[in-house]
Formats: structure tokens, C-alpha cells, sequence
């Protein structure tokens, strides 16, 4: 079977670590017989995410690898004054996050030239080619970024979110809000209080409800010729009751590599999707989860379920149809926020991917990928436009290699 050239990219959170992951790509773009040229569509969480947005926004492989090798991730600290222990400690307990998170915005934000989600749609217009994975923990929800921005407002603000006019940037720092360390970011969930539910499924009087979901009752109330839902707009006191807190996709989920899975059986497949991920190395508070293993059974408990919350997810969904697709780079002894790496570090890293990347392509076979998922490829060329990798016969896969 002719080599197709062209790929959708998952990639996996883990902090600094990332460096590795862009290794991985300088692999794909080298190989000698098997190269991807082109990333069509692309995801990422957390440190993946920043990766998915530079390929989104049009850079290559050479350019993600010269990024992260020049950026100093020390700089993005920005704790305020006088500085970690006594700024970042009064910032955690006012703000929830040692480090505001602000310098990492604005430096992403000038990197991509400013760009909104708008400059990463389809030629048709109609789908968006880069997903980021965020966490609400207020409303106990994954998002998949942009298509839940709507449900949003930004504080001060009476619209919903138009995510054509969001700043790509604006979405990485909500991907990459490592809880404790960054400040989270809060939005308003844009909801009104339903007066009447009509003939709607699904709302229920005086309870508040999404207005895109309100809407969307509504249409469908519309077409059936049924009473549509009516409501009211929310109090100023009820509005402070939506303020929701944003956080780093791999609390929740570290390794979307389901996200471009579809579930039509006969479709063709365009693409592969080759997931990125990372193992070994350090997590987040490597440091005091060593010490928390003697704290009394309560905080210990918690830890447990918190460091389960993070991982159990994607792992669960660990399968051959997961593994074929994913290529996985070991980082060592190098932690998620060590912030200052040394060009051995550095070095390390990158050779990591690359030697991943030529390990998993020289073995990769695009029959056995399209056995895997019960499909074959077509010409790319004529649905350079579609989603990616169906789903097995069982559904959606995801999950570390």
C-alpha cells in the first residue's frame, strides 16, 4: 500500500517534557520511508496542546523543535512580589495558583501572532481542525475546546463567546492550568433560569440551563409544533453563582487520542491519527507525593483519588486499537515543571523522540491500522477536508501506549 504523507496528531500533556514530543515529530518528518509531512488535524492537553496549536497555526516539526528549545520556561514563574514562597503563597490562597499564568499568555499569544480559532477552520469553513482538552471544575466537565466556548461568557461580558474571534493562546492557558501552580481561569457559564419548560426534554422549571441548550430544546420544540421553553435572563446575584473555574486538560484527560474518532462504520478512512505520548519521568509534586505516602489515611486518600481522577480515564481505555496508532517517548528522570533544563536535558529529550518516532515507524503498517478499525483509505486528496480515524466496532478508544 502507497505511504500517505499526511496525518491527525494527538498529543499528550507533560509539562516541560514536551520537548520530547516535538523529538517525535523531527522523527516523522525524517524517516526515510515512512514520512508525515502534513498534520491535518491536531489535539493536544495541557504541554500538548501547545504543540497541537504551533502545528495548527501553520509551523512544521523544525519550527516546534527550535521553540521549545529557545523558550525559557523559567520565565513563564511569574510570581508575584517578592517572589515564590511569600507572592506565590499569598497568590495560591487569594487566587488558587502560586504563579498567575499571564506570562505564559502573553508570550503564546505573540508566538501565534495573535491568531483566533477562525485561521484554523476547513476551507469550507465548517469544521475546526485543532481541539484542546480544559476541565471545569465547577460544572464537573471535560472541555473540548473550541466547541464548548460558547456555553461561556467572559466575566464583564454579556455575550457568549465567539470562539472565531477567541485568541488560540487564550484556550493553551486554559489547557495548561496546572492546578496549585497557575491560577485558573474563570469564565461565566452562560445560563438563564428556565420559567417554563414548555414541551422541552431535558429542563426543568426555575432551574438554570445553558442558553445554547435552551436553544437548541427550542428548534427542536419548534419542529414537533410543541410549546417551546421560555425563561429569564439571570439575577446579578445568580450570575456570580456561574462563575466557573477553568483548569489543565490532564486532570481529566491527559491523552485525547479519541478525539477524532467518529463512529460511521462505512466511511473511509482519510488519514491515520498517530498519538504522541509520554513515559517515565516526573509528575506534578513528585517531591510531596513522596512525603504524603506517611500523612494520615484522609489527605492520603484524597491524594489517591486526585492522582486517579488524572490517569484512570485514559488508561482504562488502553487497547491494541490504541496502541497501533501511538508512539511512545520516554522522558527520563526529567519532571513535568522543571522549569530550567539544561541542554543536556534539552538534548536528551529530543533524541528521545526522534528514536521513538524511527522505532514506531519502521514497524508501523497501514493494513494492519486499517484491520484494526474495520476500514481502508482512500485518496487523501479528496477528503483533505474530513475527520480522521473511525472507531473500532466497540466505540471510541483512548489511552497511553
Amino acid at each position: 500500500m502507497e505511504w500517505i504523507q499526511e496525518a491527525d496528531g494527538v498529543f499528550r500533556g507533560g509539562g516541560v517534557k514536551g520537548l520530547g514530543l516535538a523529538g517525535a515529530l523531527l522523527g516523522f518528518a525524517e524517516h526515510k520511508e515512512k514520512p508525515v509531512t502534513k498534520w491535518v488535524n491536531v489535539a493536544g492537553a495541557s504541554a500538548g496542546a501547545i504543540i497541537a496549536c504551533y502545528l495548527a497555526a501553520g509551523h512544521n516539526a523544525d519550527d516546534i523543535a527550535a521553540l521549545m528549545t529557545r523558550t525559557k520556561f523559567g520565565d513563564f514563574q511569574d510570581f508575584p512580589w517578592p517572589g515564590k514562597y511569600v507572592g506565590g503563597g499569598v497568590n495560591l490562597i487569594r487566587k488558587h495558583g502560586l504563579a498567575r499564568g499571564e506570562a505564559f499568555r502573553r508570550w503564546f499569544s505573540e508566538e501565534l501572532e495573535g491568531k483566533t480559532f477562525a485561521s484554523t477552520k476547513t476551507e469550507d469553513g465548517k469544521r475546526n481542525r485543532l481541539k484542546l482538552i480544559a476541565v471545569d471544575v465547577t460544572n464537573r466537565a471535560l472541555l473540548v475546546l473550541p466547541d464548548d466556548l460558547p456555553r461561556y461568557r467572559k466575566i464583564g461580558e454579556k455575550q457568549a463567546i465567539d470562539p472565531d474571534r477567541f485568541e488560540i493562546a487564550d484556550a493553551a492557558r486554559m489547557s495548561m492550568s496546572i492546578p496549585y501552580f497557575f491560577e485558573p481561569v474563570v469564565l461565566i457559564r452562560d445560563r438563564v433560569i428556565v420559567t417554563d419548560p414548555g414541551g422541552t426534554n431535558g429542563l426543568k422549571k426555575d432551574q438554570p440551563a445553558d442558553r445554547i441548550d435552551v436553544t437548541e430544546e427550542n428548534e427542536v420544540a419548534t419542529n414537533f409544533n410543541v410549546d417551546p421553553a421560555s425563561y429569564r435572563e439571570l439575577t446579578a446575584s445568580e450570575e456570580k453563582l456561574q462563575r466557573s473555574v477553568i483548569i489543565d486538560g490532564g486532570t481529566l484527560s491527559n491523552f485525547p487520542v479519541w478525539l477524532f474518532d467518529v463512529y460511521a462504520p462505512v466511511l473511509k478512512l482519510p488519514r491515520p491519527t498517530f498519538g504522541f505520548t509520554l513515559t517515565g519521568g516526573r509528575g506534578i509534586g513528585a517531591g510531596f507525593n513522596k512525603v504524603a505516602r506517611f500523612l494520615p489515611w484522609a489527605p492520603r486518600f484524597g491524594l489517591d483519588i486526585f492522582h486517579t481522577s488524572q490517569e484512570a480515564w485514559d488508561t482504562r481505555f488502553v487497547s491494541h486499537s490504541t496502541r497501533v496508532r501511538t508512539v511512545a517517548v520516554d522522558a527520563g528522570t526529567i519532571g513535568t515543571t522543571q522549569f530550567n533544563l539544561t541542554e543536556d536535558d534539552q538534548k536528551f529529550l529530543l533524541k528521545s523522540g526522534r528514536d521513538a518516532a524511527g522505532r514506531f515507524l519502521d514497524r508501523f503498517d497501514l493494513a494492519g491500522y486499517e484491520n484494526t478499525f474495520h476500514l481502508s483509505f482512500v485518496d487523501t486528496e479528496t477528503v483533505a477536508d474530513k475527520p480522521s480515524s473511525a472507531a473500532s466496532r466497540t466505540g471510541p478508544v483512548a489511552g497511553p501506549a
